[in-house]
């Protein structure tokens, strides 16, 4: 069976599209790293590929906020499909019918911004949520206990990892996630509406207490202060998701700040680090790109 098709974007401030590409590697794709202006052109047919991945980075120097631009060029890009001009942005939603697009970090802030996600409804028309600056006031990178939602729990990507803890690298400025602000355009009636929804249908990840395993508002648990410790969202189909964290980085153990904690364990017990097999240091973030992997075998 032929490895599904995966377009990893970089370019334009795009930064982890290396580490990405690997991940899908690993988990037996066909990975190909393609610049964000070979889609926006057309330049890449989005049809020829079954994963979409948007990587994290900073996208024009986030200019105008996280995303902000390159939202603005997907929104109104033109691509030519079968002799004729077409939106890229109606392209990727017919996509998602059977394809998958996943954004980590400002790849999510991107899928915000240009209202593919949430989708409330299925309607993309418009962007219904935000991301914006950390309440910390400042870049945090930090290691964040995360669960799958169990509105989502079932979601092909996170399959055998919905019932428990996720500690996920976490490196944002703007990971924020607001309906609505006193100084904003949005009523607050309106937000409060789209809060509910959201978070009776459309959450993906939550930020939670490690102690508790409740979603959290605080800090550093929760190291932006998104509303209701919503750390990823995902739309109706399940094929359009993300998230603010960096599951690219957790394919391997040797990434956790734990590891050399769990090595010296395992030399206790007589396993030495030269006899470790490749298995040994996956973590619970390869098993995500796996599962994203498997879900076209």
């Amino acid at each position: 069976m032929a490895k599904p098709k995966v377009y990893v974007t970089n370019g334009l401030g795009i930064g982890c599209h290396e580490e990405t590409a690997h991940a899908y590697l690993l988990a037996g794709a066909d990975p190909e790293i393609v610049h964000i202006k070979q889609l926006l052109t057309g330049e890449k047919n989005v049809s020829d590929a079954q994963i979409i991945d948007f990587a994290g980075g900073f996208l024009q120097g986030d200019i105008l906020g996280a995303g902000m631009c390159a939202a603005n060029e997907l929104e109104h890009a033109l691509v030519q499909v079968s002799g004729k001009m077409a939106r890229l942005k109606d392209r990727l939603i017919r996509f998602s019918d059977k394809g998958v697009i996943y954004g980590q970090c400002n790849g999510f802030q991107l899928l915000v911004k240009t209202g593919l996600l949430p989708g409330i409804n299925s309607d993309y028309s418009k962007q219904t949520v935000t991301l914006t600056h950390n309440d910390c006031g400042s870049y945090r990178v930090d290691y964040v206990t995360h669960k799958v939602d169990p509105v989502n729990r079932r979601h092909f990507a996170f399959d055998g990892l919905a019932d428990k803890p996720l500690d996920i690298w976490c490196r944002h400025g703007e990971g924020k996630l607001m309906f609505n602000s006193d100084s904003g355009l949005v009523p607050r009636e309106e937000g409060e509406k789209v809060r509910k929804i959201v978070n009776a249908r459309h959450v993906f990840l939550r930020y939670i207490e490690p102690h508790t395993m409740c979603a959290t508002e605080q800090y550093p648990y929760n190291p932006n202060g998104s509303v209701n410790g919503i750390a990823g969202l995902v739309n109706a189909n399940g094929h359009i998701f993300g998230h603010m964290a960096h599951t690219e980085v957790g394919v391997y153990k040797s990434r956790s700040p734990d590891w050399f904690f769990m090595k010296e364990m395992l030399r206790r017990k007589g396993r030495l680090s030269a006899a470790l097999k490749e298995d040994d240091n996956k973590g619970d973030c390869f098993r995500v790109f796996e599962n994203i992997v498997a879900y076209f075998k």
